[in-house]
């Protein structure tokens, strides 16, 4: 729980485009702005004075737009919240997100406002502010998520401010929603009622953290478009608004005799100092665990797009033919790199390296075929920058190398491993399919499973005859775990695969996915019942089969266990 922002020192920006055109027009837009602007500058809500709370309605230009939040990024001290409702567009050759303005064209995306200058603007050097809150209600506004051109690197970890939330209507993918007939927007709406009623059995303040996991029940509660949200440096503790559900009655009076004496009322704020530490604790260790996994995702991607790279040029050379004229020579590496076989694999057969004579006795396209000086090892290597060469002496007899037909073999294995290259990078560097309904299946032939690492080193095998769960869908690639739970990884070809009719768990049980609503541990099956993992809210966990101690639940991550109390968790 954080402390509420300073309204005095703090600005916001309210941008809305309800008129187009060239586009469907969006009469909500006009009333999510009075709406808004009413409840942030509500006394009992947030109290922003009315000059601390820009409109801007139908902007004319990308530069009103970014000139008046550049000069508020610059005033406000404390907090700015920047808001915009209206289009979200997307440029068919980047991806990239575009604010819609009255003139827009779908056609021309230089008519709208570039989302990448919107973020530079709330990022200016020269802005003194110590929070940042983005909020956006547009269609596919969670490419807000991935700013720039990048589908890894998330606004809030481009930032300069030491506390920034970025809070989306809907994901990269889908579009938001302006339910015909209602005042506002379906976001909004809720995000309004949020701040205008409170959060029942929260806190006061409210932090942003508790503002998205609240919108987020609701609109999961109506079937809407799901909000997104990402925080930098604790941004989910930044709190605009007082919990207005939260009652503070006068004390009643009491007679002397009943009246609790200091100690009673010392212990009563110990404790109550206690449990808001702990809750700060476990949502600071949450952060970190986001942080952390999109650090591993980031150098997944990094992996996957080196060994496509690699696979690339192995694939070049093993298909090149032997330039004419050349010269063997003798050289030597300045750093250690891997020797791959003349068969096409990416698996290297040795390693070159410093202080050690090697032959070079071929060049084929963008790889140098060199022989170990004893002869005994002999392949591609494919990185020849810095390279010392030796003194030219006579070369030793080496073989003539591979035959006809095993060139043949090497170009049709390298041509898979491209493939399979591809295909892993493609899977790695995607996100999840919204929608997506897990199911359980059973492969025909064995297949590998691969790290969700982006390396092309199979982490297990999936064999016929043995049930895997698919949890998601990236790219060209399916997100498999076991049916223990014990291995997880991406299966890339799902060619005839065998749906499972049931799913493995207690007869009549139905899975189901799930969110709990506090932190709670997941405990092992077996007698000792030792901690395996834990359950934090805003995460989706399947429950396999129901027995008489509790769930059978399987985390995303593949850790599977018990979880004992049940109590308040969200169906999926």
């Amino acid at each position: 729980m954080g402390l509420l922002s300073d309204p005095g020192r703090s600005e916001a920006v309210l941008i809305g485009v309800h008129d187009y055109t060239a586009l469907e027009n969006l009469p909500a837009v006009a009333q999510n702005l009075e709406g808004l602007r009413a409840a942030l500058t509500d006394p009992e809500v947030w109290g922003l004075p009315d000059t601390a709370c820009t409109v801007i309605s139908q902007p004319r230009s990308v530069g009103d737009v970014l000139d008046t939040v550049r000069d508020k990024a610059r005033r406000a001290e404390d907090t700015l919240l920047v808001y915009y409702a209206g289009h979200g567009l997307t440029d068919p050759h980047t991806d990239e997100l575009y604010l819609a303005l009255p003139d827009s064209d779908r056609e021309r995306e230089y008519t709208s406002l570039r989302y990448e200058y919107l973020r530079r603007a709330i990022l200016d050097q020269q802005a003194t502010v110590q929070s940042t809150v983005v909020i956006l209600d547009c269609c596919y506004s969670g490419r807000a998520l991935l700013g720039r051109m990048s589908a890894t690197t998330h606004i809030a970890d481009q930032a300069v401010v030491e506390g920034t939330c970025l809070l989306t209507a809907s994901s990269e993918t889908r579009p938001a929603l302006s339910p015909p007939g209602e005042r506002y927007t379906a976001f909004t709406g809720e995000l309004i009622t949020a701040l205008t009623e409170g959060v029942p059995d929260r806190p006061d303040p409210l932090d942003m953290d508790t503002l998205y996991r609240h919108v987020h029940r609701m609109l999961a509660g109506k079937s809407r478009p799901l909000p997104q949200q990402r925080n930098r440096n604790l941004g989910g503790l930044i709190a605009i608004a007082h919990n207005r559900a939260v009652a503070h009655p006068d004390p009643p009076q009491m007679p002397a005799s009943d009246a609790p004496d200091a100690s009673d009322a010392s212990d009563l704020l110990l404790r109550q100092s206690d449990a808001e530490e702990r809750l700060a604790r476990t949502e600071r260790q949450a952060e970190q665990l986001r942080l952390e996994s999109e650090r591993l995702h980031q150098q997944a991607q990094r992996r996957a797009r080196e060994t496509v790279e690699t696979a690339q040029r192995l694939a070049s050379a093993v298909m090149a033919t032997a330039e004419p004229g050349f010269e063997p020579f003798w050289f030597a590496v300045p750093a250690a790199r891997p020797l791959y076989g003349e068969d096409g694999s990416l698996d290297p057969v040795a390693e070159a390296v410093p202080g050690v004579w090697y032959l070079a006795v071929e060049r084929r396209g963008v790889g140098m075929v060199v022989a170990y000086e004893d002869g005994t090892k002999r392949g591609f290597i494919l990185d020849t920058t810095g390279i010392e060469r030796g003194v030219a002496e006579e070369a030793p007899e080496l073989s003539s190398g591979q035959s006809p037909s095993d060139v043949a073999a090497a170009k049709r294995r390298t041509e898979r491993t491209v493939r399979e290259a591809e295909r892993l990078a493609s899977a790695v560097m995607a996100t999840a399919e919204p929608g997506f309904e897990p199911f359980w299946f059973a492969v025909p032939a064995a297949r590998p499973l691969y790290g969700e690492d982006g390396s092309l080193d199979p982490v297990a095998e999936a064999v016929p005859g043995v049930w895997y769960l698919a949890v998601e869908r990236r790219g060209r690639g399916m997100v498999v775990v076991y049916e223990d739970g014990t291995k997880r990884g991406f299966i890339l070809d799902m060619t005839g695969i065998q749906r499972g009719d049931e799913v493995p768990a207690a007869p009549g049980f139905e899975p189901f996915w799930f969110a709990v609503p506090v932190r709670r541990p997941l405990m092992s099956e077996t007698e000792e019942q030792q901690e395996v993992g834990e359950l934090l809210p805003g995460t989706w966990y399947l429950a396999i089969e129901q027995r008489e101690q509790g769930l059978i639940a399987l985390s995303q991550d593949g850790h599977r266990g018990i979880l004992f109390d049940t109590s308040g968790i969200q169906r999926g």
